[in-house]
């Protein structure tokens, strides 16, 4: 396909594409958006030893991030991202879902409903936000109407300013670097300029292969996700240095090795990289980086890369960004999802 069409204005006025760039476009300000809802709802006084966080999807990517800042303070996080969660002596119970009617995680948070000091909730609308109202646990809401994936900077804002409450504050974020580093992926930027283009290009060539590592399997996992949901192009993930042990031996012809890259990258990983350039040569390697030598914008910057990358293979496969088809159809006729939610409904009366 042309490169043109990443760099043709006409094709981002049809209406999905225009939509979903919009959508990212507005990432950090939906972000702070989200902070300032989660500092809004005053946390009870407690001490946070042992976070029990529930989610799946993109609120479930959101609960492994506040697992790892909880995790660096020192308290014990888990994520359960499961039908049922697990047992626990937990001083804190979060359950994010961007719908509030995620079968899975309301599932799950059945078995705390009576432990109504300890809940919190991030959520639009839905069961969940109800089940808060009703059984008197905290609820952070973010703005609704838009498809969940799209909401993942809300919900991380959301999360990170409800933890601040607990005295867990973050350091101080960049705005300004992250902007900056946001206005080189946007769509007036050629392709010669734009990294977010550059990916696109290549990965939609080929069989994209995520190779991560610790400091970035986070983003990693992301984009993952975002090229399934909005360019709706399977690709394989994995972790080095286990990978490169196994799988390595099954690369096709056409795998495009994708790797984020962090400054905090330990030096046996950046050999480990260096040697599999060598191995498949430097055209099979997809490096990704943020700007930022800061923990925090570091990720934000490395999110928003995964994201613009989705939304211009979208573009170049020609595929709807906004829409699932699979998923939604899936929900529909699995029979647990109805017991679940027939279960939560008799709660709410």
């Amino acid at each position: 396909m042309k490169h043109y069409l990443l760099d043709g204005e006409w094709v981002y006025r049809e209406e999905n594409y225009r939509r979903a760039f919009e959508l990212v476009d507005g990432y950090i300000d939906a972000f702070m958006d989200g902070l300032r809802s989660g500092r809004s709802v005053k946390a009870e006084e407690i001490d946070v030893k042992r976070v029990l966080l529930l989610g799946m999807g993109g609120s479930g990517i959101v609960c492994d991030i506040a697992a790892e800042i909880l995790s660096s303070r020192g308290i014990a996080a888990q994520v359960s991202k499961e039908y049922t969660a697990p047992l626990g002596e937990w001083d804190l119970i979060i359950a994010i879902s961007y719908s509030g009617n995620t079968s899975e995680t309301l599932n799950s948070l059945l078995r705390f409903l009576d432990q109504d000091s300890r809940l919190v909730a991030v959520t639009s609308d839905g069961r969940l936000a109800r089940l808060g109202e009703k059984f008197g646990f905290k609820v952070v809401r973010v703005r609704g109407g838009i498809p969940p994936r799209y909401a993942f900077p809300d919900m991380l804002g959301a999360i990170l300013g409800y933890l601040e409450n607990l005295d867990l504050e973050l350091a101080r974020i960049n705005l300004d670097e992250i902007r900056e580093f946001q206005e080189g992926l946007k769509r007036d930027k050629g392709v010669d300029e734009n990294p977010a283009k550059e990916a696109a290009i290549r990965i939609s060539k080929s069989h994209p292969i995520i190779y991560v590592y610790r400091e970035v399997r986070l983003p990693g996992y992301r984009l993952k996700c975002e090229l399934n949901e909005n360019a709706k192009l399977l690709c394989h993930y994995a972790e080095i240095p286990e990978a490169l042990h196994n799988d390595i031996e099954a690369i096709p012809r056409d795998g495009l090795i994708i790797v984020p890259r962090s400054f905090r990258e330990p030096y046996e990983i950046s050999k480990t990289i260096e040697a599999l350039s060598r191995l498949l040569g430097e055209s099979r390697v997809l490096e990704l980086r943020a700007r930022s030598k800061s923990y925090f914008e570091e990720i934000i910057e490395l999110f928003m890369l995964s994201d613009y990358i989705s939304l211009y293979t979208s573009v170049l496969r020609g595929v709807n960004p906004l829409i699932l088809h699979r998923i939604e159809r899936l929900k529909d006729i699995n029979a647990a999802y109805h017991e679940i939610k027939r279960r939560l409904d008799e709660k709410l009366g």
